[in-house]
């Protein structure tokens, strides 16, 4: 098997240097993906107020960090177990019929969600099921989104679309997180459900909306059962700049990326603030979120060199959200987290998309969810756990220091292998 990455955009090209500001948003010139974008504009604020609330109303029934964490891991579980086999799907068949089913389930299951808080409330058993249901829909949305890009643009302009979807995933955590907050305050708790399916009519019409002829077909012929994802996995491991990507991402994405419980923690337990208050240090995250994927859409996807210290810097502010003493620091801490956060992930994204033949984005992309999302399953249970056992504040801090070391061994992986190929 031939690791030849024609198909996709050249590396050099995908991250290139710092663009015009009259070229920043060229990905939206294509009809498809300015559709695609919009719909995903709306229907992403609903699901991030849904999260925001749903966080909150777990903890507010269940008064235990412990059962957050265990819903949290039950909303991801179905990433772990069904993201890679629907890598395979998205190779094999249409990415759109996959995006319209899933966000179907989605907007079923807010909806749902909200009729059951209409009638009182609901029990946790009930939470769960319907978290894991959202997470099945994302196992599928996922990875179809994510190899979606490059149908709707192609070829050089991948990488910016990546950077430009960065700014509208960012713009709709800052805008839908403090809206949260605020629903949750001010709302009965039903509403922000209600609110949260009907977005996702946006979505559902911008699909329906698409010049389906346009996509481009890049289909993965061959792609079936066990030896698909053999081939994936093989590529992945064969090829020094995907393992070392693909690895830092299943570090940080465990140990770094478990804001549906860290932010509810930080919110109660470290600063004794309410439901304003915590949408305030989510939206502060997701300001400095947008701020990144401005920033990257300018400058370009960026480097290994760039993965290696954003994802460092999120694990020093992580560390330090845990012993921060005071609400205005945490604000300002939380920021950087999404300003270090989302340029590793971005970064990652866009060099995965610029390294990955066509026909297997479907697959080494629903890896890429896998270890940034379904590793919070993991993370999640073990920082609601660890937040019961040794505090939150402990917790936090190990969950800090352990991400920014286990990128240092990668980093030291990575170099050595690197070394090792070039000498043979």
């Amino acid at each position: 098997m031939s690791d030849d990455v024609s198909g996709s955009p050249p590396a050099e090209e995908a991250i290139g240097s710092r663009r015009r500001v009259s070229d920043m948003f060229r990905a939206l010139h294509e009809r498809n993906f300015a559709l695609f974008w919009t719909g995903q504009l709306v229907s992403g604020t609903g699901t991030w107020m849904q999260t925001v609330a749903m966080a909150w109303l777990v903890l507010t029934i269940s008064k235990s960090a412990a059962v957050l964490g265990l819903v949290t891991m039950l909303q991801f579980l179905p990433m772990l177990l069904f993201v890679l086999p629907a890598g395979v799907v998205a190779d094999r068949i249409s990415k759109w019929k996959i995006l319209l089913a899933a966000q179907s389930l989605a907007a079923l299951q807010a909806i749902v969600l909200g009729s059951l808080l209409l009638e009182g409330t609901p029990e946790i058993w009930q939470l769960a099921v319907l978290a894991a249901a959202l997470g099945l829909s994302n196992a599928f949305n996922n990875p179809a989104q994510q190899a979606f890009i490059a149908e709707m643009v192609g070829g050089s302009l991948t990488a910016d679309a990546v950077a430009v979807n960065s700014v509208q995933f960012n713009a709709t955590r800052m805008i839908g997180s403090g809206l949260g907050g605020v629903a949750v305050a001010q709302l009965p708790a039903y509403a922000v459900f209600f609110i949260n399916g009907a977005s996702f009519g946006a979505s559902l019409l911008a699909l329906v909306l698409m010049r389906r002829s346009d996509l481009r077909k890049v289909h993965g012929e061959n792609a079936k059962g066990l030896g698909a994802l053999r081939e994936g996995l093989g590529f992945a491991f064969r090829t020094p700049p995907v393992f070392f990507i693909l690895g830092s991402v299943a570090i940080v994405g465990t140990l770094g990326f478990n804001w549906p419980v860290a932010g509810p923690l930080i919110a109660d337990r470290l600063l004794g603030i309410g439901p304003d208050g915590f949408g305030a240090l989510m939206s502060a995250l997701g300001v400095g979120s947008l701020a990144a994927g401005l920033g990257l859409v300018v400058f370009g996807g960026g480097t290994e060199h760039r993965i290696i210290a954003s994802g460092a810097l999120l694990a020093v502010f992580l560390t330090g959200l845990g012993i921060s003493p005071s609400y205005p620091l945490s604000l300002a801490l939380m920021f950087l987290a999404g300003l270090s956060g989302t340029t590793f992930t971005t970064t990652v994204n866009a060099r995965l998309q610029s390294l990955v033949p066509d026909r297997l984005r479907g697959r080494i992309m629903s890896l890429f969810v896998l270890l940034l999302i379904g590793s919070t399953p993991v993370g999640a249970s073990l920082l609601g756990l660890g937040a019961e056992t040794l505090g939150a504040t402990a917790t936090l801090v190990l969950f800090g220091v352990s991400s920014g070391l286990g990128l240092g061994v990668m980093v030291l992986v990575h170099r050595l292998r690197t070394v090792g190929r070039d000498e043979r």
